[in-house]
């Protein structure tokens, strides 16, 4: 039985490791980034917030969230040495979804469900292997 125990352990520690298709030693920045003056946001930092969209309610009292990374028609690029590799969503500071991202093969973008009723808050997280997490929110 021991034997089985360490095969399990083994084949979850691979699939672990595969799991993500990047090499993260390219994520070199974790640190909580913020725009210097909020009336006059750089490219830079449009480059790196996220936008938050809220639709329509459905019939079962849920809005779609949609977060992309970039504002102003700026978008975060996705290349093999820079791109968005995790976004977040939060509503009223639960989180609610989060995504893991590739570079090249896909860009930052977190779609999500979120029941409407009593919401007041939203806040997205975009983190940038190179240039740290970054966050918006969005009062309802």
């Amino acid at each position: 039985m021991e034997r089985r125990t360490l095969l399990k352990g083994a084949l979850i520690a691979m699939a672990a490791s595969a799991a993500y298709g990047y090499d993260e030693k390219k994520i070199v920045n974790k640190q909580e980034m913020k725009i210097k003056d909020p009336e006059h946001p750089s490219k830079f930092e449009l480059k790196h917030t996220p936008e938050i969209k809220v639709g329509e309610t459905d019939a079962k009292g849920y809005v779609l969230v949609e977060v992309t990374v970039g504002q102003k028609g700026i978008i975060h690029p996705s290349t093999p040495d820079h791109w968005i590799y995790e976004m977040e969503l939060y509503a009223d500071g639960k989180k609610v979804a989060s995504v893991d991202l590739e570079p090249v093969t896909s860009r930052g973008y977190l779609g999500a469900r979120v029941k409407k009723e009593g919401l007041k808050k939203l806040r997205a997280v975009a983190k940038c292997n190179l240039h740290g997490n970054w966050e918006s929110t969005l009062a309802l």
